[in-house]
């Protein structure tokens, strides 16, 4: 009886769902060869489309890329106070940061060009903007890993979050040597993931999985080894 939830009630979740959401998270959000090279081959995608100013193509690589888990795996751990789920999911970020940064570079460098596709306005208010949309993509994406049902919405998720399109972005104006479009670049990635994980982290609040604590750390512990 205690599995029984009222499905038209987004804010009931069965106790099973919750194990094999942090489940599924721990184990997707690993540093390993399949991340690894679908966040490569995503990278090159985005940087060939800011090249080729194609939004069709940047948007090909944004379902592609993983990175959305690992921060995912962030917001999880902050909400049940789990630092065995957040270190490696930050190290794993901060290396995915490297790679699509490094491998834009190297498509500006040899490739050449400008990228005219995504121009950032830097004002508060597209900072806000920005975040908002985050926030908003944090809260729909966690919802959508806690609802088997809603697993279809995520790589319309994907494609509104732009945590790849900024730092390929990044890598390709660091060819050009334009300190301002870093930093404008950079801001706007950084926004977007404090967004993702402020919105995610509230939804595991409110859905309870600090209750799951002793879970998470278990299962944390199993990825590390």
């Amino acid at each position: 009886m205690a599995e029984q939830t009222n499905k038209g009630n987004i804010m009931e979740v069965k106790v099973s769902d919750k194990y094999r959401t942090v489940s599924e998270l721990l184990k997707k959000g690993q540093s390993n060869s399949v991340y690894f090279t679908f966040l490569f081959l995503s990278a090159i995608i985005i940087a060939s489309g800011l090249l080729l100013q194609s939004i069709a193509i940047v948007i090909g690589g944004m379902l592609v890329a993983p990175i959305l888990t690992p921060v995912l795996v962030i917001g999880l751990g902050f909400s049940v106070g789990e630092i065995n789920s957040i270190k490696p999911a930050s190290i794993l970020l901060l290396k995915s940061v490297g790679v699509i940064t490094a491998v834009s570079f190297v498509v500006a460098i040899i490739f050449g060009g400008n990228s005219g596709i995504f121009i950032f306005e830097n004002t508060l208010r597209a900072a806000f903007l920005y975040f908002f949309v985050a926030l908003a993509s944090g809260i729909a994406a966690t919802f959508a890993w806690v609802h088997r049902e809603a697993n279809e919405i995520l790589p319309g998720i994907a494609v509104s979050v732009s945590l790849v399109p900024p730092l390929s972005y990044l890598g390709i104006a660091l060819s050009h040597f334009n300190w301002p479009e870093v930093q404008i670049s950079f801001l706007m990635f950084l926004l977007n993931v404090v967004g993702i994980i402020v919105g995610s982290l509230v939804i595991f609040t409110l859905l309870k999985f600090s209750r799951l604590e002793r879970i998470i750390h278990e299962e944390s512990k199993k990825q590390i080894k």
